[in-house]
């Protein structure tokens, strides 16, 4: 069930509030100031903000722009509500670590409340998943690619795949399930320089659904070579096999 409120005064929100947010998801839209004190201390002066208020004494405020809350407390905080002189205000606090957001509501334009249940969760395009799917079919790569071992382990950190090509040079595969960053290039790096320190020849190539500009000119630089991941996230969606494009800019 869910109800909504349109401009409520004060007094009707603090009873809304009071009847419906221990046993349901609460979302409210005002205007707002916020005090934080714990590991820090922060003070959010008078806007518009929308907060949500979960049953498992989770908090969040957003405002209009980005993606992070600008506030925010965990699972298993103390929620209080108290109606107060010509303001609402909204505490929650935290034993362990020991901290406090309060939230002075001066005007309210909605307020909501609705019984949410669980459902199942199932991720998939995870860095295994694109893994298991070249494991599976290794001309996801490229022709002739073979497939030697998942999470090699060399003294510079832990090399996602490791195989070879059609023409039995060492092949180091980095997987990344989102934007491929100048970080990731670098991790890269440092495994390709290892076996072609080891082997005498090498190729690495970078697996991701995209890729920095900064990130792209690097691997030019560097000898490297770029896959295109967005065919394998399509395969893992679609439940059916693509051969993935790859940048074949320079090999060593």
């Amino acid at each position: 069930m869910t109800q909504v409120l349109l401009n409520p005064s004060l007094e009707e929100a603090y009873h809304f509030l009071v009847k419906n947010m221990y046993n349901n998801l609460i979302t409210l839209f005002g205007d707002c100031e916020i005090q934080y004190e714990g590991r820090a201390y922060s003070h959010a002066s008078l806007a518009s903000r929308l907060i949500i208020i979960k049953v498992d004494g989770s908090v969040i405020v957003h405002e209009h722009t980005k993606r992070e809350p600008i506030n925010w407390q965990p699972p298993g905080s103390v929620i209080v509500v108290r109606k107060e002189s010509g303001v609402l205000s909204v505490e929650s606090i935290r034993k362990r670590p020991k901290e406090r957001l309060y939230i002075i509501l001066r005007r309210l334009y909605y307020l909501t409340s609705a019984e949410v249940n669980s459902g199942n969760f199932d991720i998939k395009g995870t860095e295994k998943d694109i893994v298991d799917l070249v494991l599976e079919n290794p001309n996801l790569i490229e022709e002739g690619f073979k497939p030697i071992q998942r999470e090699y382990r060399i003294p510079y950190g832990i090399v996602d795949l490791f195989g070879y090509d059609k023409f039995g040079t060492p092949f180091v595969l980095e997987f990344k399930r989102s934007k491929a960053t100048l970080q990731a290039v670098s991790q890269l790096h440092r495994y390709y320089m290892f076996f072609l320190e080891s082997y005498g020849k090498a190729r690495g190539a970078l697996v991701s659904p995209g890729i920095s500009e900064k990130a792209l000119n690097l691997i030019e630089k560097l000898g490297l070579e770029y896959i295109d991941a967005n065919r394998i996230f399509d395969s893992i969606t679609n439940s059916s096999r693509y051969t993935i494009s790859i940048s074949n800019i320079q090999r060593s």
